[in-house]
């Protein structure tokens, strides 16, 4: 079978004595539709019921294996962080890097009766499930799933008495894809201070002026959605911000040197190379 898709619900079944196995560098959301099944990773053995969810972490190897009485049916996606810059504010992608450097062999496993578990299961069976809607209800169940410890996490917000501490809560919880539609005037303003007091602590904090890191932010939005998209590409440069299809195209080859079109040619001949997770057989195992 193929590796679990990016926040795109999928179904998999297993015949009895036959595993599932993946270590991919991204979460991974497992539920068990049907069947008995087991996981065989660590930190321990154990039996999985219908209904039960899988939340591993990016790298930990994960290892289920249906019982030898019974064909089991799982769905599942995965959640990598920093595969969707511009969604997630500077404070949610150190949450998530801290989570795994903190706990790097997180496992955790939740009953049917659970809220993730029964929304998992919600999403499976809905009709639409592959679609932006569906996507989108599986980014709400990771949220949900990590609401309550981001918040142990989030710095309490206060009424910052400085423009240095301004600018930083600021660049914190501002999503990139938020940051790269504001003009710096309009970034100074939200940030209680004059242009130029910004653009000065902007440089300080970045090595870099404004308008060159969106450029550079808004350019790596266009590089990802020439990879995983079949949008046009002057849709792809109106979205990333580029009303001049030619100021756009010149400034990609700038950056990358090559165009957009030979990008996304490039693209579709890596994927088509790409490894692909497979399923293994243990017919002769017993249990």
């Amino acid at each position: 079978m193929k590796s679990l898709a990016q926040l795109r619900i999928g179904e998999f079944k297993l015949a009895p004595g036959e595993e599932w196995e993946d270590a991919t560098q991204a979460w991974r959301l497992l539920w068990l539709q049907t069947g008995v099944a087991y996981w065989l990773a660590e930190p321990r053995a154990r039996s999985l019921s219908p209904g039960e969810t899988l939340v591993v972490a990016p790298g930990v190897r994960a290892l289920v294996r249906a019982s030898q009485i019974n064909d089991i049916v799982l769905h599942g996606f995965s959640f990598a962080p920093d595969s969707i810059p511009g969604l997630l504010s500077r404070a949610e992608q150190e949450f998530f890097e801290t989570l795994v450097r903190e706990k790097p062999n997180v496992l955790q496993i939740f009953p049917s009766t659970y809220p993730v578990s029964q929304q998992i299961a919600a999403l499976a069976s809905a009709p639409d499930r592959a679609s932006l809607g569906g996507r989108a209800a599986a980014l709400s169940i990771v949220a949900a799933l990590f609401q309550e410890e981001m918040l142990r996490h989030r710095p309490q917000l206060t009424r910052a008495s400085s423009a240095q501490s301004r600018f930083e809560q600021l660049i914190r919880q501002m999503p990139d894809g938020e940051f790269i539609q504001h003009r710096p005037a309009e970034l100074a303003r939200l940030c209680g201070c004059s242009p130029r007091h910004f653009y000065r602590l902007f440089r300080e904090h970045f090595g870099e002026s404004v308008r060159s890191r969106q450029t550079e932010l808004r350019l790596l939005k266009a590089s990802r959605l020439l990879s995983t998209t079949g949008d046009k590409v002057i849709q792809i440069a109106l979205e990333s911000g580029y009303r001049n299809l030619g100021l756009f195209n010149s400034l990609f080859k700038r950056r990358f040197g090559i165009t957009p079109s030979q990008w996304r040619q490039k693209s579709v001949k890596q994927g088509s190379r790409r490894r692909r997770f497979k399923i293994v057989s243990h017919p002769n195992e017993r249990e």
